[in-house]
């Protein structure tokens, strides 16, 4: 029996090495560097200007409405600018205006006050004359001159008191602040004690008069008043703090100087001059008389 001869083993294929091995490192390098670089700055460069074609394709895309919007924003922000100038200006001419006004006003107010008071004393003087070449009008003298002190449309002359009304220390709120009431306290409580004419910085108080709160302020005949608060007080100066005391206006005032440290000052003086009042009675045609004999009626 013939048989084929067995098969001789095979030789392991030799193992394939890779290029570097073959080429050797230096020639590797030399042949691949050069080519992975331009591949990764190509890559790069492909990105970047995908990266800039999207933008342009966006800028594209919103432009025309962004502009248009952009537009009508700053046609909006220049048109409220010259609004607000304008009303700005506007504003600020109506007040000069308005200052301008109320400047006039005041200067036409005390313009009318000083002719009323030229006019008043004229009239005075004019009346004393006429009155004094008359022997048989010296008792109608008289009687004007009390009704005129009466009323406060002369100026008087006397004895009485100086009383100062004046805020706490350190005052900062009304509590602690004199308010019109305290001063028409101060007034009734005088008057109730005997007083004969008062007069509170220099305004004469009448049966007209007012004393109230203006504009942040205490007037008097429409006459706005500082502190301290000066009354003078026609009268008998040895009698006159003792029955305000006993008033029930004294009382309250004794009542805040202790509870809110308001002060009162009193002082007796040998001679007070109190100025005429300003105010004019414009619808008395005459003084009525009395029932009483002797007696001059209430104007």
């Amino acid at each position: 029996m013939t048989g084929s001869a067995p098969d001789a083993p095979r030789e392991p294929e030799p193992a394939r090495l890779p290029p570097q091995a073959t080429l050797g490192l230096l020639e590797y390098l030399t042949a691949h560097a050069v080519d992975e670089d331009y591949a990764f700055v190509a890559e790069r460069e492909r990105a970047v200007r995908a990266a800039a074609g999207d933008e342009t394709r966006r800028r594209r895309r919103v432009g025309p409405l962004g502009a248009v919007a952009v537009a009508c924003f700053a046609v909006l922000v220049v048109a409220a600018g010259v609004q607000n100038s304008r009303g700005a200006a506007a504003d600020e001419e109506d007040r000069r205006e308005l200052a301008g006004q109320v400047s006039r006003a005041r200067a036409q107010l005390e313009e009318e006050r000083t002719r009323l008071a030229a006019l008043q004393r004229e009239t005075d003087r004019l009346q004393t004359r006429q009155l004094a070449s008359d022997e048989s009008a010296t008792g109608l003298r008289t009687r004007i001159e009390r009704l005129g002190a009466r009323t406060g449309t002369l100026a008087v002359t006397g004895p009485g008191v100086r009383v100062v009304a004046e805020d706490a220390p350190g005052s900062t709120t009304d509590r602690t602040t004199v308010l019109d009431s305290d001063l028409q306290r101060l007034a009734n409580g005088f008057w109730e004690a005997g007083a004969e004419a008062i007069s509170i910085n220099g305004q004469r108080l009448t049966n007209l008069s007012t004393i109230r709160v203006a504009g942040g302020a205490i007037t008097v005949n429409a006459r706005s008043l500082r502190a301290p608060y000066v009354l003078l007080v026609v009268g008998d100066p040895d009698t006159l703090p003792a029955r305000f005391a006993e008033t029930t206006s004294g009382q309250a005032w004794l009542d805040l100087e202790r509870q809110v440290g308001l002060r009162l000052s009193i002082t007796p003086q040998d001679e007070l001059r109190l100025p005429a009042s300003e105010v004019t009675l414009r619808y008395v045609d005459q003084v009525a008389p009395t029932d009483e004999p002797g007696q001059e009626g209430t104007p």
